[in-house]
């Protein structure tokens, strides 16, 4: 019998358009809510997920059949969908083009969580990790 064995964990990171804060506080729990929900529908085992108001962080396990790019193609497009079709109009989310993902190890794994789950402490007073904020090319 043919099987195939994974165990590859990825942060990625990713941002509204034009690093707009539209993840408010009344916006957040319906996006995150929403992101675990389409991680589950494409297989994927979420291990963190949080932000800033310009900016989401996921720290996942992908299923084999799911390219990295068809994953963040389908979740970053079907997410500002269910926002911007939410009854409440002031609701807008569109996001940057592009994505920031990195691999890790299994050992590194609570050290990653941490940091996500951190994430507004490490932004209200630091210290921030460059490259796991990192979502382009540009430095």
């Amino acid at each position: 019998m043919p099987s195939t064995y994974t165990r590859l964990f990825y942060h990625f990171v990713w941002t509204t358009q034009e690093r707009e804060p539209s993840i408010t506080p009344e916006v957040e729990p319906h996006l995150y809510r929403f992101l675990r929900h389409k991680c589950a529908e494409l297989g994927a085992q979420v291990h963190a997920l949080n932000g800033m108001p310009d900016h989401v962080h996921l720290a996942c396990t992908l299923p084999t059949r799911l390219s990295i790019a068809e994953f963040m193609h389908d979740l970053k497009g079907s997410a500002a969908r269910f926002i911007n079709q939410l009854p409440e109009e002031r609701f807008r989310l569109y996001w940057q083009p592009g994505y920031g993902a990195l691999t890790f190890s299994r050992r590194n794994l609570p050290r990653v969580v941490a940091y996500i789950d951190g994430q507004k402490a490490h932004h209200a007073t630091g210290p921030l990790s460059p490259e796991m904020e990192r979502c382009s090319e540009d430095p």
